[in-house]
């Protein structure tokens, strides 16, 4: 039988730097068996920070073999569009849906849920050390 992962994600702009950093943390059973912090080398909002760090996510999952994942972030925004909300007309949104939904054929199953910040503390600092 094949086990449920979790991958806490989180993404943040940091003006200083001029890129967006980005915290994942990979859960199975309730045990951390890895973790990530980065930054990628271009700006942008809170929002696309949420949308590198679920992709980034999703392909540090798959490069440990996942094959069931549960995507869990405190970004309701992106969480919300992942399970079905229709983006708002913004054609940089539905480029980021895009991406994300093709990463998500990476997995047999892939669901999304929100927590809230203090249950992704973990992933939070991450992307502040990075």
């Amino acid at each position: 039988m094949v086990e449920n992962h979790e991958l806490y994600f989180h993404g943040r702009p940091d003006p200083a730097s001029g890129q967006i950093s980005i915290g994942l943390v990979l859960v199975k059973q309730g045990r951390v068996l890895d973790t990530m912090n980065g930054s990628v080398s271009y700006s942008g909002s809170r929002e696309k920070a949420q949308w590198e760090a679920l992709v980034q996510g999703m392909l540090f999952a798959s490069s440990h073999d996942v094959r069931r994942l549960i995507m869990k972030g405190d970004s309701k925004y992106v969480i919300n569009y992942m399970n079905g909300e229709m983006p708002r007309r913004d054609f940089t949104e539905m480029e980021h849906l895009l991406i994300a939904r093709k990463k998500q054929l990476l997995f047999d199953q892939c669901f999304f849920q929100w927590v809230p910040e203090s249950a992704n503390s973990q992933a939070i600092q991450l992307s502040r050390s990075a």
